[in-house]
């Protein structure tokens, strides 16, 4: 029986799930047909879909050697079950190259989609993607 969480206890949980590069831990958190766009970085796609998407990404990541991780500052309640993720990225374990931000959505415990961004979530709030 899968235990209800708050939708930003999924996104912080497949946040640490990245960072420790716990596939199987990832797709735990993802809808089947999840709709997944990464941070756009060389050599990756801009889309993914579903587990198998998510997979091909996972793989590409890792033989691109992209080794980023990100550092949630925060994790929040957007309304409409959606969930913004703000915070930065690392590339290697060194200081922060930049910002990141997402936005989930979230449906039956799992994120059925999510667009990341390398920008400032300022920058998402003036879009009015987030209010």
């Amino acid at each position: 029986m899968r235990v209800r969480q708050l939708p930003e206890t999924v996104v912080s949980r497949w946040v640490d799930s990245f960072n420790a590069r716990d596939l199987e831990r990832m797709l735990a958190c993802l809808s089947e047909d999840v709709d997944f766009h990464p941070v756009r970085m060389s050599g990756l796609g801009a889309s993914y879909r579903g587990h198998d998407g998510v997979r091909e990404w996972f793989a590409r990541l890792r033989r691109l050697g992209h080794d980023y991780r990100i550092v949630l500052a925060e994790a929040r309640d957007a309304g409409d079950g959606r969930v913004f993720a703000s915070g930065s990225l690392t590339l290697g374990g060194e200081a922060d190259v930049g910002p990141f931000c997402a936005l989930h959505r979230i449906a039956g415990g799992v994120i059925v989609s999510a667009h990341q961004y390398h920008s400032d979530p300022d920058m998402i709030e003036q879009l009015g993607l987030i209010a």
